[in-house]
């Protein structure tokens, strides 16, 4: 069995014995349902030996458990010109359960018997019948069952630009991705840190770089910070969004954010992004926090901001802050901080949100020129203002939801007219923020709906980690089909005690 380098195909090098190293590639395990899965891999045999054949299986196992089990093994020791798909039926699954697979094989002369085992992106090179370091979730296949109420769940991998290596990992949460041309895609984080380089960076982090649909992202570029013009091969993240100034803690009476003894910094979390019709820019959303640690003081949003931004360029073109908190301690109400940016096509930007107590999905919008979007008062909510008919309205305390029967913890909504099949907007709620969040599909052909239900899954991961939840889930349009709906969501596990990541998943809708 060999496996030659190309690629994203997976990459591992063991000296022990006669292994050498070896580059393969697995795919995502396909015809999942509650109780069976087909586990795909590709390999490439060469046959030069008869006393060492070509032989192929799977071993995968519940997260959690100990107990590995592993399918037939399979020889076929006839040289393969190039890559083949090499797939076993697992069957005897659990509904709802994650699962972690690997390849394992040996043949040729380069892969010694009893062979190795690999996952799908290079790392947890083990012995058959031992499991990779847990912490790594690219070390494995990981996958989720379907239940009576839930469809699968892929992971399709980690999202990482070249400055992310072994010595020096970056952890990072946000993830918003922009495509910007038919070809390049703006990749927005939050916080972030790397062992080894910038201990933390709280006004966001930016890369960018080609894709690929259905494809996690492994070599962005990372961005200076702006206004320096964008260039290869730097080795570090760098802050993004400009530095927030004149923040306060919510504290009464409120201090400095950030003074001596506030426990507490200033931040700027992106909340979204969107291609700006006609252009090659970027219309970026962000919220400017001041993050007040322990006591229950929470986190108030004090200004909510929007820019153009050219990535070519790596510069801000213009500002707009329409939404500043008065006073700033009390910080801003929830529908005066909406995200998920869609340009309609009758003139206008939409924006979405949620809010608590009653729970609500909202919407609300502002002329598509950008003149328009620095005046507060160009801005209307979807709502009942004294409790008549829904209509547009500068009452932004009376909107109503777009969805009913929903506690959401997070949306997400994205123009997906561009994967085909008749989709337009497309809508990702979740549910909670600890354990592993359920999450919804909604589908409409216009801002306002109507909002069809679609599928409802569980994230491929177990959200332990770092004392955090899986959080910041988000969807792909230039990653998604008309049948598979690419979103990513910080992985509070991967790579501990490195901060997490970002990783991406599938699910079919």
């Amino acid at each position: 069995m060999r496996c030659v380098k190309y690629r994203s195909y997976m990459a591992i090098a063991l000296t022990a014995v006669t292994l050498a190293a070896c580059n393969g590639r697995a795919t995502a395990p396909t015809d999942i349902t509650q109780t069976g899965a087909v586990l795909h891999a590709q390999t490439e045999c060469l046959a030069e030996t008869t006393d060492n054949p070509c032989t192929g299986w799977f071993q995968y196992w519940a997260d959690g458990s100990t107990n590995i089990l592993t399918t037939p093994r399979v020889t076929a020791n006839v040289r393969t010109n190039g890559f083949v798909d090499f797939n076993q039926t697992v069957s005897g699954l659990t509904p709802d359960t994650l699962y972690h697979a690997q390849f394992c094989g040996y043949g040729d002369r380069n892969i010694a018997q009893p062979g190795l085992c690999i996952g799908p992106h290079g790392t947890g090179a083990v012995r058959p019948g031992v499991q990779p370091d847990a912490r790594d979730y690219s070390a494995t296949q990981n996958f989720r069952t379907a239940s009576a109420n839930t469809v699968a769940t892929v992971d399709i991998g980690r999202v990482l630009s070249t400055a992310d290596t072994t010595d020096r990992p970056i952890g990072r949460d946000g993830g918003h991705s922009i495509a910007y041309s038919s070809t390049e895609a703006l990749w927005v984080f939050g916080d972030t840190a790397q062992r080894n380089g910038p201990a933390f960076l709280a006004y966001g982090t930016a890369a960018k770089g080609p894709y690929q649909v259905g494809v996690a992202p492994t070599g962005l570029s990372e961005l200076p910070r702006p206004p320096a013009a964008p260039q290869p091969g730097l080795t570090s993240p760098a802050n993004f969004f400009p530095a927030p100034t004149g923040l306060v803690t919510p504290d009464d009476p409120p201090v400095p954010c950030g003074s001596t003894g506030s426990n507490s910094y200033s931040a700027a979390w992106i909340s979204g992004g969107a291609r700006i019709p006609n252009t090659n820019r970027v219309l970026l959303i962000w919220a400017e926090i001041c993050v007040a640690i322990g006591d229950g003081r929470g986190w108030p949003v004090e200004r909510w901001r929007m820019a153009d931004y050219d990535p070519a360029t790596n510069r801000f073109v213009r500002f707009f802050t329409p939404f500043v908190a008065n006073p700033m301690r009390a910080g801003l109400p929830s529908t005066l901080t909406p995200s998920n940016p869609v340009f309609g096509d009758d003139g206008y930007l939409y924006l979405f949100g949620t809010k608590r107590n009653p729970d609500a999905i909202f919407t609300a919008r502002v002329s598509a020129n950008p003149d328009a979007w620095g005046d507060p008062a160009n801005y209307r909510w979807w709502g009942r203002p004294g409790g008549a008919s829904p209509q547009w309205t500068t009452d932004h305390a009376s909107v109503v939801s777009l969805v009913s029967g929903v506690e959401p913890w997070g949306v997400y909504v994205g123009d997906f007219s561009g994967v085909g099949g008749g989709r337009r907007l497309a809508m990702l709620v979740k549910d909670s923020f600890y354990d592993s969040p359920h999450l919804r599909i909604y589908t409409a052909g216009s801002p306002l709906g109507p909002w069809t239900a679609g599928p409802v899954g569980r994230v491929p991961d177990n959200c332990q980690g770092g004392g955090f939840g899986c959080y910041a889930f988000n969807g792909h349009p230039q990653l998604s089909t008309s049948t598979s709906f690419v979103f990513s969501w910080y992985s509070p596990g991967d790579r501990q005690p490195d901060g997490g990541h970002i990783r991406l998943g599938t699910i079919r809708w």
